[in-house]
């Protein structure tokens, strides 16, 4: 790309759109700067730049952010709205000051990314069914589990179209809000004036919402008062730190709820991860290596009868992926789940019934889109996921 350019910024934003890029990075080298995209959820370096250039383009976002230009001794943060591809576009933008120079690095808040309805996610039969259970019938809180950037908000978010569509009154508590929604009341976090989880829910509790979502449930102060708010009939939307749908139980516990509120809040529990999906273009047949046949064997899972490779080629840039998809699981509590929960089983007992009850795990799920040449085996490895019993 041509940084001299006026509107450099501009343009290296249109291209990161066009390319189905998240973010942006402009880095600091010891001799200039770098450009990275993160697409399907990797960075790719896409230009070197000249330190004077790479100054001269933070600049331009700096000023269309309404930053003063100059050296940033403190990390600063704004939001702005560019118009790209004759569009709005939110752009998050960050600067931090690093010893080669100033970072910058840039959100591409796209809201066409955002409507995805509940059959976009990548949810198999048996997990859709769940959530259209759910959805049916309305009752106590549905939580979203996982580690960052593993697609929970996207989650929450279609099932809020879903609920949008119903002309239903739903009020949320967001940090940051990062995507307006028609039709839905979306509180900012503000800590500066009082503002956190447990206090917006509350001022939302006041407002006769029908539906309720948290971006969070970071404290102990937010989990009570989402679960007392399920427990009195209310319908919560939540997203929690949890490795699995069992482990959510455990957090909750460690937040000081007792067994009882747990029981009786607890409605669907979702654990996901984001993996990228193989291109449809240039997929190829294939056989799972030496190396990851005695992986599974080593920790007991069952194998993929098929698999498939990436091969690369123009319509995915060479990669041999082309957009992501999730894996699920998807723990709809029933009344035995209750009444072993009302006892107060932990993790290993709950694990056990639920395998007894025939339950798609995370690594079920991540197999079965193997055998579909949905992803791949070393994708799926890629994401580090913990198992149960490790």
């Amino acid at each position: 790309m041509d940084a001299t350019h006026p509107d450099a910024h501009l343009r290296l934003v249109e291209a990161a759109l066009r390319r189905r890029a998240s973010d942006i990075h402009i880095d600091p080298l010891l001799d200039g700067y770098q450009i990275r995209l993160r697409i399907d959820g990797l960075l790719t370096t896409t230009d070197h730049l000249s330190t004077d250039t790479g100054h001269r383009l933070i600049n331009q976002f700096k000023t269309a952010a309404g930053i003063e230009p100059g050296t940033a001794f403190t990390p600063l943060g704004a939001r702005k709205k560019l118009t790209a591809e004759g569009r709005p576009i939110d752009c998050r933008i960050t600067l931090a000051p690093c010893i080669s120079g100033p970072k910058l690095a840039v959100r591409l808040l796209d809201p066409d990314r955002l409507r995805h309805r509940v059959t976009d996610l990548g949810l198999r039969e048996s997990g859709l069914e769940r959530f259209h259970r759910w959805l049916t019938t309305l009752n106590g809180m549905f939580l979203v589990t996982g580690p960052t950037a593993s697609g929970k908000t996207t989650t929450l978010y279609a099932l809020l179209h879903e609920l949008a569509a119903e002309h239903r009154h739903i009020v949320s508590i967001e940090d940051p809000v990062e995507y307006e929604i028609d039709g839905i009341n979306q509180i900012q976090v503000d800590h500066r004036h009082g503002i956190d989880f447990a206090e917006g829910l509350r001022t939302i509790l006041r407002l006769d919402p029908d539906h309720a979502m948290i971006g969070e449930l970071r404290d102990p102060d937010a989990a009570q008062a989402a679960v007392a708010a399920a427990v009195a009939g209310r319908v919560i939307l939540a997203t929690l730190h949890a490795r699995d749908a069992v482990s959510a139980v455990t957090a909750l516990r460690n937040f000081g709820l007792a067994d009882h509120q747990i029981a009786t809040a607890l409605a669907v529990v979702v654990n996901q991860r984001l993996v990228r999906r193989l291109c449809a273009e240039c997929r190829q047949p294939a056989s799972l290596t030496p190396a990851e046949i005695e992986w599974h064997d080593r920790h007991r899972l069952r194998q993929p009868s098929t698999a498939w490779r990436a091969t690369g080629c123009t319509a995915c840039e060479g990669s041999g992926y082309h957009g992501r998809t999730g894996l699920f699981e998807v723990w709809h509590v029933d009344r035995a789940d209750y009444e072993m929960l009302l006892a107060g089983a932990d993790e290993e007992t709950l694990r056990r019934h639920l395998d007894a009850e025939g339950h798609t795990d995370l690594w079920e799920d991540a197999t079965a889109k193997i055998e579909a040449g949905i992803t791949t085996h070393a994708e799926v490895q890629r994401l580090g996921l913990s198992l149960p019993w490790e």
